[in-house]
C-alpha cells in the first residue's frame, strides 16, 4: 500500500509540473536555462544539433560557418521558435577570429549567458595526394581545422571567464579512419581528435568539458555517396546497417554529452556510424 501511494504521489507531482516536465530519472538530461552557440548551424548535423539543443530546453544562438548561409539559418530558427525555444541568428565567417569573438558576446548578451558550443564545422575534400596543390591545403586546414581551434579559443576564452562549460566538436569517423583520395581531409580531422584530447586536460581543472561526436557517412545534399555510381553501390554494400546516417539520429548522444548526465565524461569521442568503426 506504502508503495502504492508513493507511486501516486511521483505521477501527481510529474501532472502538475506541467506538459514538457521530465520524469525525475531523466532530469540529468535537461538544458532548461543554459545558452548555446551552435556554430556551422547551416549543415545538416548542425540544424539537428540546434533543433536537439532548444528541445531540451536551451536558448540557441545559430552562427554560420559561411556567409551567405542566413536564409538556411532563418529556416533553423523556426523551426526552433516552432518548438517553443529562442533562436538568435549570427551570420559569420568562422575563419576570422574577430566574427567567433563577436559570437561569443552577442551569446552572453542575447541569451544571458555561454554554457554550451556545439561545432558542425566541415568543409569535405575528396582528391589524390598528387592532385592537392598548397592551395587546397590551405583551404582544407583552414575550413576543418584551424575554424575549430580558433572558435574553441574564443568561445572557451569566456567559458573559463564564466566559471565553465561544455563543448562538443560534431566530425567524422574518418578522424579515426584513413580513406584513399581524402588523406588531407582525414587529416585535418584527426587534428582536431587530437585537440580534443588535449584541451579537455587543459581545461579539466578549470570547468570545462570537451568531447567528440563522430559520425558515419551523413544523409546530406553533395555528399558522394548519394551520387550514383560504383563508389556509392559499393559504401551501401560496406555499410552494417547498408543505409547512410539520418542527421537527426545525432540526437541522443549529442544531448548525453551536452547534458549533466555526462558531467565526469571528457576528452572522449561518441561514434554514431551504425557500426562502421567496428570494421577492420
Amino acid at each position: 500500500m506504502a508503495d502504492a501511494k508513493m507511486a501516486d504521489t511521483k505521477t501527481a507531482e510529474v501532472k502538475t509540473a506541467g506538459a514538457k516536465a521530465l520524469p525525475a530519472g531523466l532530469k540529468e538530461f535537461s538544458l532548461a536555462g543554459k545558452s548555446a552557440i551552435v556554430i556551422g548551424a547551416e549543415h545538416p548535423l548542425g540544424r539537428a544539433a540546434a533543433v536537439t539543443l532548444a528541445e531540451a530546453g536551451a536558448k540557441v544562438l545559430l552562427a554560420s560557418q559561411e556567409p551567405g548561409t542566413g536564409d538556411r539559418l532563418k529556416e533553423v530558427a523556426k523551426a526552433i521558435q516552432a518548438a517553443g525555444a529562442t533562436a538568435v541568428v549570427q551570420v559569420q565567417r568562422a575563419a576570422i577570429r574577430a566574427d567567433l569573438s563577436a559570437t561569443a558576446d552577442l551569446a552572453v548578451s542575447q541569451l544571458g549567458g555561454l554554457d554550451i558550443l556545439v561545432t558542425a564545422l566541415d568543409a569535405p575534400f575528396y582528391a589524390t595526394v598528387e592532385a592537392t596543390d598548397d592551395s587546397a591545403y590551405d583551404r582544407v586546414m583552414e575550413d576543418n581545422f584551424k575554424t575549430v581551434w580558433m572558435a574553441f579559443q574564443e568561445i572557451g576564452r569566456v567559458m573559463l571567464q564564466r566559471g565553465g562549460g561544455v563543448i562538443v566538436n560534431i566530425s567524422t569517423v574518418m578522424a579515426e579512419r584513413g580513406v584513399p583520395n581524402a588523406a588531407l581531409y582525414c587529416a585535418a580531422k584527426g587534428a582536431v581528435r587530437n585537440l580534443v584530447r588535449a584541451l579537455a586536460l587543459e581545461w579539466a581543472r578549470r570547468g570545462v568539458r570537451i568531447n567528440l561526436l563522430e559520425c558515419g557517412w551523413t544523409e546530406e545534399a553533395g555528399s558522394p555517396a548519394l551520387e550514383p555510381g560504383d563508389f556509392a553501390d559499393k559504401l551501401i554494400r560496406y555499410l552494417p546497417y547498408r543505409r547512410l546516417l539520418k542527421p537527426e539520429e545525432i540526437a541522443g548522444a549529442l544531448l548525453y554529452l551536452v547534458s549533466p548526465a555526462a558531467g565526469f565524461v571528457t576528452g572522449e569521442a561518441i561514434a554514431v556510424d551504425g557500426g562502421l568503426l567496428c570494421r577492420v
